[in-house]
Formats: structure tokens, sequence, C-alpha cells
């Protein structure tokens, strides 16, 4: 299976955690490191037409060239070997769902993907690359990439058409499916053991995008998608930041909305 046949930035979305709840939550409200004294990233080529941060325009190019665009073979290889029990990419949320209701969860979700812990490894190698070297030293940027990405006002032209803004992909009129085809492979890293505390701010962080998202509802190739107001985002950020690995679960289980959407 190629990366190419599954969702833009579907499952393998991943970002720069913290150790813990306690620590996460003073991410919140969190702004760009060029506006903060003694934060700033190397400068980049300027990009005629790009909209947004240009280093959360960058992180999140680079990690679409890795996971999507132009993945390695060894990563393609992971990605089949996971999803094959799934029943293929699309069905990763219903076989998730699906152990979440056979009230035997999360035993059996992790029989499920204990054969390919090494698959696991593999994108988790892979994605830390490519998070550490643009926020590996700034976990308040991270939390603000993920924020921008959310609200869908990352424009970046050098993305063909109808994927030029950094968002989760989706089919109008149908809302975005891909962050819960994303939380399997998330909940996945926990129950393993692979890095728990990373990958569970992960998750926290994916909420986030993923709440945003739905109460901005951006416009796919739209240079001027709209800010939230600022109170919203940093409501939202606290709510998710906060929420432990069963919360988190929970949440998921909702489709295709938050059930406590701007809440």
């Amino acid at each position: 299976m190629s990366l190419n046949t599954m969702d833009r930035r579907g499952a393998l979305r991943a970002a720069l955690g913290v150790a813990g709840a306690a620590a996460a939550a003073t991410l919140i409200g969190a702004a760009p490191a060029a506006a903060r004294p003694g934060r700033c990233h190397p400068s980049l080529p300027d990009v005629p037409g790009m909209v947004g941060d240009r280093w959360a325009n960058e992180f999140w190019y680079q990690y679409d060239e890795m996971s999507y665009y132009t993945p390695s073979q060894e990563m393609k290889d992971a990605v089949a070997a996971i999803t094959t029990p799934f029943g293929g990419f699309t069905k990763t949320y219903d076989a998730w769902a699906a152990t979440r209701q056979g009230g035997r969860y999360p035993r059996s979700f992790l029989e499920l993907i204990q054969p390919n812990k090494d698959a696991f490894e593999v994108l988790s190698r892979n994605q830390r690359a490519v998070y550490d070297k643009y926020y590996g030293r700034d976990p308040h940027g991270l939390v603000f990439a993920f924020q921008e990405f959310g609200q869908g006002v990352l424009f970046d032209p050098r993305r063909p058409d109808g994927q030029k803004v950094h968002m989760m992909n989706y089919t109008p009129p149908e809302p975005t499916h891909a962050y819960h085809r994303w939380h399997p492979f998330l909940a996945g890293f926990v129950l393993l053991g692979i890095e728990p505390r990373w990958w569970t701010h992960v998750n926290r962080l994916a909420g986030v995008a993923w709440e945003l998202q739905s109460l901005a509802q951006p416009i796919t190739d739209l240079d001027h998608n709209p800010h939230l107001p600022r109170h919203t985002v940093r409501h939202i950020t606290a709510k998710w930041l906060r929420r432990d690995r069963a919360e988190l679960d929970a949440a998921f289980d909702a489709s295709p909305f938050p059930a406590d959407l701007g809440k």
C-alpha cells in the first residue's frame, strides 16, 4: 500500500510532546517563536504568496514530504503492515471503535496491534526526526503550529490545487474523518509503550486541532481563512491539554465533531 492511497495527513500526524498534562498546561495560548524574545527560529527563504507563520508552514510542508508526498519505502511498508489488520487505512477508526464497543478495550486493541510493534516504532522514529528539527526546543511553538493548522490559516502555494492550506483533508460537504483515523495510531503508540508521554501529548494536540477545525470550518485553498477569536483558541487548547488518556479515548468516541464542541 502506498501512502498516497490514504487521506492526506491522516494517521501519520504527530508532534513534539512534554511530560504530562501539568507541563502541557503551561503551553496554552502559545505564540509563534518569532513573537517571543530569545526564541526566534532561523530565517527561511521567502515563498511568494505564502500566508501565515513561515516556520509553521515549513514544518507542515516538510512533514508532508516525509509522510505523504515522498515517503521512504520503510515508511510505506510500516503503514501497510499496520493498516492491513484494520482492513485498510480508511477502516482504522472502525477497527478501533469495534474494540471499544467490545468491552475489552484497551486489551483487545493491543492484541490487534502488538504483532506490528516494529512498524509503529518506524513511524515514531521517522516522525520525530521532523518534529525535533523544527520544534525540538520550542514546545510552545509546536502548540501554536497545531492551533494554526486546525484553523486552516497556513496557506502554502508550493502545494497543488486542493491542498494549498495546511489542514486536515476533507471532501465537502462531508466533515473531515482524518482525525479519527489518526487517533488509533496515537493510542496504539501509548499502548505499545512507545514513549507514552510523548504520544499522549500528541493526542491532545490532535484534539485541539480537530475541535478548532470543527469550529472554524476553513475552506480548502482559501488564502484568507480567518482566525477564531483568541479566547476561543485558548479555551479549546486548555480543555484538551488537560485530558488524560481515558478522556482522550472517550472524546474520540464522538463523531464527526467533539461532543462538547465549543464548550
